[in-house]
Formats: structure tokens, sequence, C-alpha cells
């Protein structure tokens, strides 16, 4: 059940230039980001060069020639993450990944103005390709407005909608995503999603060191098997905890839902709004239960003695900020 993923973010002035520097790679290492692979970094392509120069003087450029009114807290910038369920996209060749992207690009360019589009940059060096598409929200009347290009949450729905329409024509297979602008996130943070990928890149190197049992009691086998257990478990049960925060969300929020829909006409968009936060959250902790599970498997194959030293020298640690 892969799904098709678009996602706005507005940006102001201050955070145009951290925009940047992230989108066309223009730092020499992500320290904060560790599923960025630097090596792979020159797969990244553009579907839309940037400009020569920086984002912001081309966004000054653009307002300037456009005449519009520019406030201290004006929009400046919409970056669009454009992507699709890591099991799809990971699955694609790389014409086709292309293709998808390019599909996208047009869609988006048919809604915002070929013209106000600054850069689309396809990330290969993460985990899963995506793009990030980047415009500055000039209206055909010459007016900044990210909220006119928008819209509200209903409008947002409509995005939705008729890019679902768009990229399924050629992906069938493809369900219908929803905004993070929708939903207004915040319950399933990004920082979960990158523990879960650091935990999938560690699992393999575990399993191999656990593949013998007899390791445990044999010398540098043994000390180089506890090492990478001391250090993955503490990350491996906070991950697991967070799993069951976000599903009692879910359940929170579907309890909502039912108790907005015995109430009269006039609370139908609230019901509507839960509704999709229901979606979404369904959809985003489908990809964490399975990471979960893969996890959980192998924590049955620790000895239970082992298990329990290491418990308890993780709750020895010093607590770090």
């Amino acid at each position: 059940m892969p799904y098709a993923i678009l996602r706005f973010q507005k940006r102001k002035a201050g955070s145009v230039a951290a925009c940047e520097r992230h989108n066309e790679r223009k730092k020499e290492a992500y320290k904060s980001n560790p599923d960025i692979d630097m090596e792979r970094s020159r797969e990244n392509y553009h579907l839309v060069a940037p400009p020569r120069y920086t984002y912001k003087k081309e966004i000054n450029r653009m307002t300037a020639a456009a005449g519009c009114r520019v406030r201290r807290d004006s929009v400046m910038l919409v970056e669009t993450l454009i992507t699709a369920s890591p099991e799809f996209m990971n699955s694609l060749p790389p014409a086709e990944q292309r293709a998808y992207f390019a599909a996208a690009l047009d869609f988006i360019s048919e809604r915002v103005g070929k013209q106000n589009i600054i850069s689309a940059m396809v990330h290969m060096d993460e985990t899963t390709p995506h793009m990030h598409l980047c415009f500055v929200p000039i209206t055909k009347e010459g007016k900044l407005s990210a909220k006119t290009m928008l819209g509200n949450q209903r409008s947002l729905s409509e995005w939705q909608t008729a890019y679902h329409a768009h990229m399924s024509a050629r992906w069938p297979e493809l369900e219908r995503g929803e905004s993070s602008m929708i939903t207004r996130r915040k319950h399933i943070p990004t920082w979960l999603f990158k523990l879960g990928g650091r935990l999938d890149k560690q699992h393999d190197e575990i399993v191999k060191a656990l593949s013998d049992i007899n390791a445990f009691n044999a010398g540098k086998k043994r000390d180089k098997a506890l090492a990478l257990l001391s250090a993955w478990l503490p990350d491996m049960e906070r991950f697991s905890r967070e799993i069951q925060k976000q599903s009692d969300y879910i359940n929170s929020l579907k309890q909502r839902v039912s108790q907005s829909e015995q109430y009269a006409d006039h609370l139908r968009d609230g019901c509507y709004a839960e509704e999709l936060k229901v979606q979404e959250a369904n959809k985003r902790i489908f990809e964490l239960q399975r990471t979960n599970q893969q996890l959980e498997r192998l924590v049955k194959l620790i000895p239970p003695e082992v298990l329990a030293e290491l418990q308890k020298s993780g709750r020895d640690r010093p607590r770090g900020r």
C-alpha cells in the first residue's frame, strides 16, 4: 500500500539560507543527519537548476520585479517535499524514479507557475529518493502570498486529491497521502524516523555478531557483540516506547472521530479534520511498526542473562541531554 507523498513547508526570510544549504548540499558534513551519505551526493541531480547566486538574492530579485509588497514576517519561499513510500520508491529503476519526479514537477508547475520555481533538487544520497522543490509564492496578481497559493485545509486536501490523480494515472498502485499542513503533524517527530533508519542499518551487523551464541564466551567476539548491543539497546528501547506512545495517540484520534460523528452537522468539519489526522498517523506508524517488529525479533536472539546485563548497564549509565 504505497503512498504518494506531497508536503509543504512555508519558509520566512530567516530560514531560507538553511533550506538552501541542505537542498543544494553546500555543507561539507551533515553530523545532524546521519542518513546523508556524502559519497553518494554526486548522484543527486536537478530538474530545475538553482540560480547562479543564492536563493535569497533570487527571491529578492523576483519579488522586486513583480512589485510585491514584502513584510518582515512574509513567507518568502515554499519548500515542497515530493517522494513516495520507501518500498515503492526504492523498487523503481533510476529512469522510472526520474520520471516520477518529472511528473510531480509538471503537476506543481501547472499550479504555481513554472517561472516561480527556483530549484528542484532530487536527493539520491539518503535512505529514500526524494525531491525538494522550492518556489516563490508570487500570485498572478503580483502578490507574495503563500496563503493564496496553498489555501486553507480544504484547499490543501484538494491539492492532495489532484496530486494523487495525476501521479496514479501512471502508477495506479499509489494511495492518496495527506499534507503535513493539513494534519499539523507533530505527534510523530522526524527524529523517530531517523532513529528507526539507524537501527535498521545496525541490524545486520548485530545479527552477524549474534549468529554464534558462543561468541559471548569467546574473548574478542564476546566483547564486540556486547559493545554493539550496549550501544544499540537503549535506542531500541526508546524507539519501542515511542512506538507505543504513537499507537496510543492514534487510538485517541479514532475515539475523537467516533465522538465527533455523534454531533450535529455543524461539527462535520471538525470530524473531517480528525479523520485526516488518523489517516496520516496510520500511514506513518505502519512504517515504524515494521522496523519495531524486526528489532523485537533481534532482541529474542540475545541470551536472557546477557540482556539483563545490558539493561542494567544502560540504567546505570549517566544520562546526557
